[in-house]
Formats: structure tokens, C-alpha cells, sequence
């Protein structure tokens, strides 16, 4: 017989029973969500974005790839369409929204040959070095002609040519003034950084206008193309002409022609009526660089019908020079030259990716440079560096995204081609956004090689420096910034966005060896300097991101 138990025993005990069957059987609840994380301050998002780059930085491992395994990436070509889609790629790995490849197309394209050509007389044998200018044709087969110093700047002196130029080798120039490579100056300096208490020296010559905001009507260029080293000369040039056109004044030493205007085009009908073999244009660099540059000029199959040309190392163009320069002695040469058209039109592409603005989405910052290459040699620091800058920039900006720190405004990468013939692939990009243009922030372009970024000059708005400067003080903390200036910069992609009125910023950059590096068989990635590009994505970072939380949009006028 069970001991008698008191009822309010009994019913507390099996309230306490059912409390513990119930607490062991209760289904866990969700967790609450946590609170959000409060945004970072916009310094500490400077120093967030500067130290991911420096302990984290994958420019050298892309810079390496694209230098080495696709190399050159001229306009047109199989390597740049590679180098297109493996850069979509790496934007879609990094996280990047909308990645895609804009199309648009070049008339025809080129392919470059064998340049070689001998002295025959003197008999030394000596072999030339050479290199063809970009969409310019070949001889027909090995010719062997007299050099000719063809001292002419109307198209009456032509005529005391006229019988003469058959086979010909035509020298228009003396040879370039070519500093030794001990003068430092000239190969690792570069033009002082405007002062910023005197922006008023700094309004525009006429000249530099009609370059940056060239006439809808202008005519064709003359059938040649002038190289020039960036920061020197504005390649923006009117629709249908390549970059670098030159003006009706004798040009530097070397170069081809002398003049620009009718009277190239009259000296170019000429040269091919009377059956000259080339033009040879100076380098103009020491210790046996090439140069090369060119671009498409109407249409193919009267491309292919003018006349060679080619850029010689400096040493051995002073050489002809001398010899040429002989009276009564004949110079002769043997040449062989054969490039090749590939008919058109051709499918080119810039590839672009976007970190989506949190607020502001439709509002653009543009951060780019330029894909394509000359294909001498890899095309690292013109402009590999540039694109994995942009790369790099994308990265960090995309990774402090996923952690809630998106942009207010949408930062679009833009790695443009066609810049190498006359900043065609951001014209193409401004022709196709034109009606969003009004809601573009600022576009920043990489494009002078392994240098640290010192700033950037604002193509005379002097407005934006007191308006943009106090949100760039974190950048005092990097090594070898310098601030904004009231500078202008000419030759590369910022300037069709200028010239549509969206303030367009390159970076003003150390020279480095960029003036030994560009355009020539030593561009190579040997050249790139790590410290320095991990610098230049810092400073492209912390700007894109400041100005993209910035309340309003950089002023326009």
C-alpha cells in the first residue's frame, strides 16, 4: 500500500512533470537576426581599403599572367579578345555585379610581319633594325633602292624629286637629339607638378583645346602617325583619324614627314607615284629601342596600297644619316617588308563590372585604363600595370562590399581598348552612355606605367580642388602622394570624358623608366615594380570610394 500523499503534493509535482517534459521537448527558436553593423567612419574606411591592398594585393599575380601567358594585345587581335575575357572573368571572381563585354568595331586590322633591312652599300652588311608602324603595308618582296634625305615642304619642291625615288628609302628628318641614358632627367623625371596657389597659369592654349575638343569636320588625317610619349601630347583626336595627328610645323627629328595637313597627303600620293620603297622614321631612344605606333586610315584596300613604314633604332638612323648626308657617295639598303590586313569589320571589346551603389546606384564613378598593347614586346607598362590597378581597385572595393561597406554611388570598371589608335574604345563608351553622362561622377584613369600615383590634375577645374582635397587627406599617409592640381593632362582615356563634360582625371604619375619602357620591345614585366602599383591602387581605391560617398556629384564647371 503506497503512502498517502497530500493533494497539493501531488498537483505541484506534476506541474513541475509537465514543465520539464515540455522544456526537454521544446523546438530550439531561431536566432534573432543581429543587429547591423554600423557603417565605418570614411577614415577608417580609407585605412580599411589601404591595408587590404598592402597585405592581400593580387596585382603582380594578374600582372604577370597578362603580361606573360597573352602578352601584346594590339587592337583587333586574337590576345586582346583573350585578354577581354579573362579580365571578365577575374571581375566576376572578385564579386563584381553586371560583367560583361561591350562591343565595337574597327574597320579592318593588322597583323604585323618581317621588317629587315641591310646596308649594301657601303658594303659593311651591316643589319638595321626595324620595326613596321601599326596598319602600314609592306614592300613588294625585297627591294634594294638608294637612301634619300627628301628635303622638301611644298609640293613644288617635289618636283626636283620627280624621276628620282624609284626604290627609294626616304629619310624626312635629322635624327632625334637622344639623351644619354646617365642623364636621369630625361628618362626618370618628367614635367614639374603645377603649382596649386597659381591654377590661373594653367588655363588651356588654343592649341590644346582644338586637341582635346578637335572640329566634328576636320579632315582625314594625313596617312602617318606620330609617336609621342603620354603626358606630351593629347592622343584625342576627331572621329575617323588616329591619335597624334600632327600640326603644319616641322616635327621632331626622325619622324615621319615634316608637315601635316595637305601637303602630307600631296608628299604621300607623290612618294607612291614615283615608286618609293619605305619611309624611316627615328625611334628617337637610346641603346637600340624600338618604337612603334599607327592606326587605322580609311579604307583597307587603300591602306594596303601605301606606302612602308618604319621605325629604326637611333643608332642606326644616325648612321644612315651620316652616310646619306655624303656629297657625291650613293647609300644603298636592302628591305624586306611584309604585313598583312585582315579585312574588316572587327568585333573589339571593353569589359566592364560594377560594385552597385547602396543608394545611389544610377550615379557613376568610372575607374579604368587601357587593354590593349602594342605587341613589340608584352605591353606591361602600357598598360598592363593600368588594368591590374583597376583589377586590384575592383577587388577591394568589391570585398568591403560583401561586408556592407558598398558605395553610395555604383563604381564601374572600364578596361577600354582601341586607346593605342586614338582612345577609341572611351569614345565608344561615351557615345553609348551619352544620356547618362549628366549622372557621371568623375571618370580616374591609370595609364603611365609602374610609377607611384604623386595625383591628379583637374584639367583647369579649379573648383574641385578645395571641393574634393579635404576628403583625400588619408592619401597623405601613402608614400610619394602629392595632391590635386589644376594640371592638364593629355594622351589617354580621361579626355573623351572630358570633352563630353564629366570631369576626366588621369593619374598624374612618376615617370619611372616609362619613357625607355613604352611603346617599345622592352615592355616587359621585368619592368613593373610592385611597391609602387600596390601604391597606385591605393590611392585609385580610397579616391573612387570618397568620391562615390560624397553628398552631391563632383561639380562640372
Amino acid at each position: 500500500m503506497l503512502p498517502r500523499v497530500p493533494v497539493s503534493r501531488l498537483a505541484l509535482s506534476a506541474v513541475i512533470g509537465g514543465l520539464c517534459l515540455l522544456l526537454t521537448n521544446r523546438t530550439p527558436a531561431a536566432p534573432l537576426d543581429p543587429a547591423p553593423m554600423p557603417h565605418m567612419a570614411a577614415a577608417d574606411l580609407d585605412r580599411a581599403l589601404v591595408a587590404e591592398i598592402k597585405a592581400r594585393s593580387e596585382i603582380m599575380k594578374n600582372l604577370e599572367y597578362l603580361s606573360d601567358r597573352i602578352g601584346g594585345r594590339l587592337t583587333g587581335s586574337a590576345s586582346l579578345e583573350r585578354a577581354n575575357k579573362w579580365t571578365a572573368e577575374k571581375m566576376k571572381e572578385y564579386g563584381l555585379e553586371n560583367v560583361r563585354l561591350e562591343p565595337w568595331e574597327i574597320p579592318y586590322g593588322w597583323e604585323r610581319g618581317k621588317a629587315s633591312m641591310r646596308l649594301v652599300e657601303p658594303g659593311t652588311g651591316v643589319e638595321l633594325t626595324v620595326a613596321s608602324a601599326g596598319w602600314s603595308p609592306g614592300t613588294k618582296g625585297k627591294v634594294t633602292g638608294d637612301v634619300v634625305i627628301l628635303n622638301a615642304r611644298t609640293k613644288d619642291d617635289l618636283q626636283a624629286y620627280k624621276g628620282k625615288l624609284k626604290n627609294a628609302v626616304i629619310l624626312r628628318q635629322p635624327p632625334a637629339k637622344v639623351a644619354p641614358v646617365t642623364d636621369l632627367n630625361s628618362y626618370l623625371g618628367g614635367r614639374p607638378t603645377p603649382k596649386k596657389e597659381e591654377p590661373k597659369k594653367e588655363e588651356p592654349k588654343k592649341e590644346e583645346l582644338k586637341k582635346e575638343e578637335p572640329k566634328k569636320d576636320a579632315k582625314e588625317a594625313p596617312p602617318f602617325v606620330r609617336y609621342d610619349v603620354k603626358n606630351e601630347q593629347p592622343k584625342e583626336q576627331p572621329k575617323g583619324q588616329p591619335k597624334d595627328q600632327p600640326k603644319e610645323q616641322p616635327k621632331k627629328g626622325g619622324e615621319f614627314g615634316g608637315f601635316g595637313g595637305q601637303f602630307q597627303t600631296e608628299l604621300n600620293d607623290f612618294l607612291k607615284a614615283e615608286g618609293a620603297a619605305c619611309v624611316v622614321s627615328d625611334s628617337g631612344k637610346p641603346h637600340g629601342l624600338l618604337v612603334t605606333t599607327g592606326g587605322w586610315r580609311g579604307d583597307r584596300a587603300v591602306a594596303e596600297e601605301g606606302i612602308a613604314r618604319v621605325y629604326m633604332v637611333h643608332e642606326h638612323y644616325a648612321l644612315l644619316w651620316r652616310l646619306a648626308s655624303r656629297p657625291k657617295e650613293t647609300t644603298r639598303v636592302e628591305v624586306e617588308i611584309s604585313n598583312k590586313f585582315v579585312p574588316g569589320p572587327i568585333v573589339v571589346y571593353n569589359t566592364i563590372g560594377e560594385v552597385r551603389g547602396s543608394e545611389k546606384p544610377d550615379e557613376i564613378v568610372v575607374v579604368g585604363a587601357h587593354l590593349d598593347s602594342w605587341e613589340l614586346a608584352s605591353g606591361t607598362t602600357d598598360n598592363g600595370t593600368g588594368s591590374c590597378v583597376v583589377l586590384e581597385t575592383a577587388r577591394v572595393v568589391a570585398a568591403l562590399a560583401k561586408k556592407g561597406e558598398a558605395p553610395k554611388r555604383t563604381i564601374r570598371f572600364c578596361l577600354f581598348t582601341g586607346e593605342e589608335q586614338g582612345l577609341y574604345g572611351s569614345r565608344k563608351y561615351v557615345e553609348k552612355y551619352k544620356a547618362d553622362l549628366p549622372k557621371h561622377s568623375v571618370a580616374l584613369v591609370h595609364d603611365t606605367g609602374t610609377g607611384k600615383v604623386l595625383g591628379f590634375g583637374t584639367q583647369g577645374r579649379t573648383n574641385i580642388i578645395p571641393f574634393l582635397e579635404p576628403h583625400l587627406e588619408s592619401l597623405k599617409a601613402v608614400d610619394g602622394w602629392k595632391g590635386l592640381d589644376a594640371g592638364r593632362q593629355g594622351g589617354t582615356d580621361h579626355l573623351p570624358f572630358e570633352s563630353a563634360g564629366v570631369p576626366g582625371f588621369a593619374c598624374r604619375q612618376d615617370a619611372d623608366e616609362y619613357r625607355l619602357t613604352h611603346h617599345t620591345q622592352s615592355d616587359t614585366f621585368d619592368k613593373a615594380k610592385e611597391p609602387n602599383l600596390i601604391q597606385g591602387a591605393q590611392v585609385m581605391a580610397v579616391t573612387a570610394m570618397r568620391i562615390a560617398n560624397l553628398p552631391e556629384l563632383l561639380p562640372r564647371k
